[in-house]
């Protein structure tokens, strides 16, 4: 069951952002004096007291967008108002009645929804006599709020519950599976992720760097629910700068990844694929996440190359990813992208699977008879057991005499052989040798929550697997 949707609405430059991050207790929304920095409706799920509703945030209404995206960011304002069961109408304690207020207000009065008037930037008590002009807009006494300052909070979620009802915890049903779609502008994530939506959930433009935020969806797919993130575009470093708003929107897709189940990085057939995605592809390996390499615009291709031949060229310029299966698509016809869909929930799987101690084994002493541990010296390596400490991503303590000897090439050996050994074919695994005198259990508790962010630790391989040019499973 979905919880009821609380959509915030009013003229730029108000505070709905900062509102959104405010009543969400995160930094969500991308906060910037520039007019018109959100475009599409950014969402995120509030608790207060054990019930929940879905707070979205919209674009400014009545401004005139640079890049000729006016009517598309006032489409996603209408729709999150017709799909709300509560509008929150923020307006300026600061900057008083103006007459944009009034022309929202207008817009606001020509659907049937309950409506609370939001006087924000009411920074101290002081302040609370500015919001008296605000009371001829007709939705009666303005609720004062100060993002800022962190005041009305409290008094401001009490009053949508109120109005709501909310839903208790158990209503709430968490989502199986968080995607990030991730890749360089103009790759085609937002089609994507309106395809999987059947709906313009995200504005779609020929514009290079339409989203700017990240914006999470939340999609039922043949009764499944899950989270598809769709990211900004990303650029060279080199070409933002500090106050680029694109560079805040990279940092966010990096967060994205780091939250996500599973990343979708997404090519452009038609273009080579350079720095900016070879950086997303080692942040990827980096946070151990699984991954399909989606090649997209794959109707553009024609026949001037073979999905084989585009494998071949995947594998070259992304060694680091060589477990992930690619995918050939096309967003904006819709084909193949439910396929991939079903391909994230398979490689999920892959991903949450614990081994047993005897399959774990059988695949060790396989390897080991193949080809035992490689040392920098004469001394000899001894691998005493292995044993898996976690899941999301597959976790393995190798316990052998001396880990200082182990070589690097012979860690990335290993892994190569234990995914084809294994059911963790397409997925990433995490690769701690350890000293035998270390249990598994202590290894577990340091180890298993960080997921390849935190201080690694002396031999510890960082789960590389790099084998260019490997055979990777595609959908035709």
């Amino acid at each position: 069951m979905n919880p009821p949707s609380v959509a915030i609405i009013g003229r730029p430059n108000v505070g709905k952002s900062s509102l959104l991050n405010f009543l969400a207790r995160r930094r969500i929304s991308i906060v910037d004096p520039t007019a018109g920095v959100t475009r599409d409706r950014i969402g995120a799920i509030v608790e207060h007291r054990g019930r929940y509703f879905e707070l979205i945030d919209t674009g400014g209404y009545g401004i005139d967008d640079p890049d000729n995206l006016t009517e598309q960011v006032r489409a996603q304002i209408r729709q999150a108002i017709e799909e709300a069961s509560l509008i929150l109408f923020v307006v300026d304690a600061r900057s008083g009645l103006v007459s944009l207020d009034t022309v929202v207000a207008s817009l606001l009065r020509g659907f049937s929804k309950p409506v609370f008037l939001i006087c924000n930037k009411v920074d101290s008590a002081a302040m609370t006599v500015n919001s008296a002009d605000f009371f001829s807009l007709g939705f009666g006494e303005p609720v004062t709020v100060s993002c800022k300052e962190n005041r009305g909070r409290d008094q401001l979620l009490e009053k949508i519950m109120e109005n709501l009802g909310g839903n208790s915890a158990a209503d709430v049903a968490e989502p199986e599976l968080k995607i990030a779609v991730v890749g360089k502008r103009n790759a085609g994530k937002s089609t994507l992720i309106n395809a999987w939506a059947g709906q313009k959930r995200v504005i779609v433009s020929e514009v290079a760097g339409t989203t700017r935020d990240s914006v999470d969806v939340h999609i039922d797919a043949d009764g499944r629910r899950l989270v598809v993130i769709d990211t900004a575009g990303v650029r060279k470093r080199s070409k933002m700068t500090a106050s680029d708003l694109e560079f805040y929107s990279f940092h966010r897709a990096q967060r994205s990844i780091r939250r996500a189940d599973l990343v979708i990085l997404l090519l452009d057939a038609t273009l080579e694929s350079g720095d900016v995605d070879q950086k997303l592809a080692a942040y990827i390996q980096e946070q151990f996440k699984p991954t399909i390499l989606a090649v997209n615009k794959w109707d553009l291709v024609g026949q001037r190359a073979t999905p084989a031949e585009f494998a071949q060229y995947v594998g070259k310029i992304f060694p680091q990813l060589e477990f992930a299966p690619m995918a050939c698509i096309s967003a904006k016809d819709n084909e193949h992208v439910q396929d991939m869909l079903r391909l994230a929930f398979s490689l999920h799987q892959q991903a949450s699977t614990r081994l047993s101690t005897g399959q774990l084994n059988q695949a060790v002493q396989d390897i080991i008879r193949q080809r035992g541990p490689s040392s920098r010296s004469a001394k000899p390596v001894k691998v005493y057991y292995a044993t898996q400490i976690g899941v999301n991503p597959p976790s393995i303590v190798l316990s052998v005499n001396q880990p200082d000897l182990v070589t690097e090439e012979y860690r990335r050996f290993f892994i190569r052989q234990l995914r084809q050994r294994t059911s963790l074919s397409e997925v990433p695994i995490r690769l701690l040798v350890r000293s035998h005198h270390r249990s598994a259990e202590k290894a577990a508790k340091g180890e298993t929550g960080n997921r390849g962010r935190g201080r690694r630790s002396k031999g510890d391989t960082g789960g590389a697997a790099v084998k260019p040019g490997g055979r990777r499973k595609r959908i035709k």
